[in-house]
Order: structure tokens, then sequence, then C-alpha cells
């Protein structure tokens, strides 16, 4: 059967007294949760949020999404990287801690702000669970433009979600900041309807949405499949107290980048403009010295900008961005290495192979299938 259902919907009536072997589900709020548990022996929950008394609990990790935030943000040249999310919503207290975490650990100036539900019986917004605080956020909007006018610029934004992500985005043009000049925001899921209306669009985190429904499908088929080979009820009670408190994590894909990252953190105008320029014309084929002419200044000089601010060449940059745009034809077409090469700059494919393994370790072959999708 299948039923259009709204992710704050309770069970469908059709459903109700009805017992199923096995369900996959996203349970949005506790209440959905208590509904879908009465109906199966095994839950599986790709939401991450509310455990099952037996089967499993699948999620985006948390630790590895704050790290990636974190390495797209210092690549960037970012120095000062803040966290925003949702108090006491399960997933942005997980990424948050993580990301204060790593902060400290690579001795980073930070920020943490959250933004809280209040009143859980105002009736103006009438949900459950993390669409409630997103909606009630959207009138805690006062908050988030003075917190974020206190932040030195630039800076950097780390978003729990794409939702939290455009609210941020939005608060920054409030108070007249180019984004992502001055505040860059990134966030997390890739809702590409979300991402692409915002603006300017943003930029986020894609979740490996194919790796947890596989996952998923795989763990209870891994219970069927126990079940069906225990003869006694005592082996039965073991697997059981086994699966009820498995819980498991998968990493994001990729950062994909939209315009609300898409800058490199640097106070020198010159320096500005020579990065802006590769940006643009790295992969029609532009050498140091067509970056050193353009902004007017000697090779050396360049270098030396380049090497103090960012800690790599002018050289090394072009090469940075052009594999960046490698990657993003590997993952987004099916274009043959030649192909590719030829759109990146790169004269041949073996020349493009050797320079993504100088940079990655791996083949484009290798890396394309490592990350493609199910």
């Amino acid at each position: 059967m299948h039923f259009e259902r709204g992710l704050s919907e309770a069970v469908p009536g059709e459903l109700i007294g009805r017992r199923f072997d096995g369900v996959i589900a996203r349970a949005e709020n506790e209440s959905i949760a208590k509904g879908i548990q009465q109906l199966a022996r095994w839950v599986v929950d790709l939401r991450g949020s509310f455990s099952p008394q037996q089967g499993a609990l699948i999620d985006t990790d948390p630790d590895a999404c704050a790290q990636l935030a974190i390495d797209h943000f210092v690549e960037r040249g970012f120095r000062r990287i803040v966290y925003c999310g949702y108090r006491g919503v399960d997933f942005s207290d997980a990424r948050g801690d993580a990301f204060m975490r790593y902060c400290a650990e690579e001795k980073l100036e930070t920020n943490r702000f959250e933004m809280t539900l209040g009143d859980t019986t105002n009736t103006a917004v009438p949900i459950e669970g993390v669409l409630k605080h997103e909606a009630h956020a959207e009138m805690l909007e006062t908050a988030l433009v003075d917190w974020l006018q206190q932040q030195p610029l630039p800076t950097a934004v780390f978003a729990c979600n794409d939702v939290c992500g455009r609210q941020v985005v939005r608060a920054a043009m409030k108070l007249g900041y180019r984004v992502p000049e001055q505040i860059a925001v990134l966030g997390v899921d890739n809702d590409e309807v979300i991402c692409d209306l915002t603006n300017p669009p943003l930029s986020s985190i894609e979740p490996d949405t194919y790796r947890i429904g596989f996952e998923g499908a795989a763990f209870l088929a891994g219970l069927f499949a126990n079940e069906s080979s225990t003869d006694n009820g005592s082996k039965l009670s073991q697997i059981a107290t086994k699966a009820a408190c498995q819980k498991i994590v998968i990493p994001p894909r990729r950062v994909v980048t939209r315009f609300s990252t898409d800058v490199l953190a640097v106070n020198d105008p010159e320096l500005s403009s020579a990065i802006e320029f590769i940006r643009l014309e790295a992969c029609h084929g532009i050498g140091v010295a067509d970056v050193a002419k353009h902004v007017a200044i000697s090779r050396a000089t360049l270098e030396r900008r380049f090497r103090s601010v960012l800690d790599r060449t002018p050289g090394e940059e072009i090469e940075r961005v052009r594999l960046e745009r490698v990657k993003t034809l590997l993952l987004q077409t099916d274009y043959g290495l030649d192909r590719i090469a030829s759109m990146t700059a790169y004269s041949k494919a073996p020349h493009l192979i050797t320079a993504f393994r100088r940079q990655t370790g791996l083949t484009p072959t290798v890396f394309r299938k490592r990350h493609q999708r199910f």
C-alpha cells in the first residue's frame, strides 16, 4: 500500500491494529515513533532521533559533518568559524557538540548560537518536532540578527541544517553583510529546493541518503535471516536484546559548494582579486603569470602573499580549483576522462589522472566508484 503523507502526520488509520514483521520509517516526532512501534516487532528508523524498542537507529554521522564543515572553511582561509543551531534538537545538539570539540582541538576562534523553542504551547506553531523548531525560529530573527551582528568579519557559519542556513543568510542580508565575502554559510542536508531558492544559493553537506536507506534495508533483512534460522524462543530473545541498542551512523558524501561559501577569506584586495580571477579562469588554462598580470603585481610578490595568507602557491590554488571542478564532473555527469580533462584545462586524460592521484591518492575512476550513489 502507498499513502501520501506529510512529515508530521500520524500513522495512517488504515494501519492501526495491524501487525507487521518489520517497518522502515522516518519518525519526525515522538508520537509518530510510538505509533510506528506498535506496528511491528522490528523497526529501523532512518530519521536518527527516536530509538525503537527492537531494531536500529540510522543517522548521518555528526562528527563527520562537523569535521567536513571545518575543513571546508579552513581550506577557504577562514579562521573564525561559528555554529548556529536549534537548542534541544537531537541532531543539532550532536553536530554542535562535535563542531565545538573539533574547533577546540584545532585552536580555531569560534562561537555557538542556538535558537530556543521557548513556549511549547505556542499555538502559532501547531506542529511537533524539528519542524516546530524551524518554524518557531522564523519568529526569532531578531535574536539571530543581534548575534550575527556581534561576530567579527569575516566569519564562517556552520548551520545545523539547510533551513537554519537559510535563516542565517537572510539575517546576514538584513544586516547588509555580503555573502559569502563577509559571512559564509554552510548547511546540512543538501535540500536542493531550499539551497537553490536561498538568495544567494546555499552550500550544503550532502548526506549519503542512498546508503542510509540501503543499510536500513540490509539491517532489517539481517534480522529476518537471523530470526528464520532460530528454532527456539531463548535465541530469538537474544537477537532482540542485541538489536535493541543498535545505532548506525553513516558519513556524509561531500560538500556541495554553491555561492554562499564560494570564496576565500582574505583582507588583501589584490590577493582577493587574484583568487577571484583564479576561481573564474582556472579551467580555461591560465597560469601564474596570467594571475600576476591580472592584478598588476610581480610574480614574486604574488607568490609571497599566497604563501603568507593561504599557505600555498598560486599554482597550487589553480590546480585546487581545477580539481574541485573535476570532482564535480565525476560525480554529477557520466563524462569520460578525456572530456573532463578538456573541460578543466588538462591537455589529456593521463595528465588529469596524475594530478588527481597526487591530490587525492585515488584515480578519478576509483574516486567516482567510491562516491557514486547506490
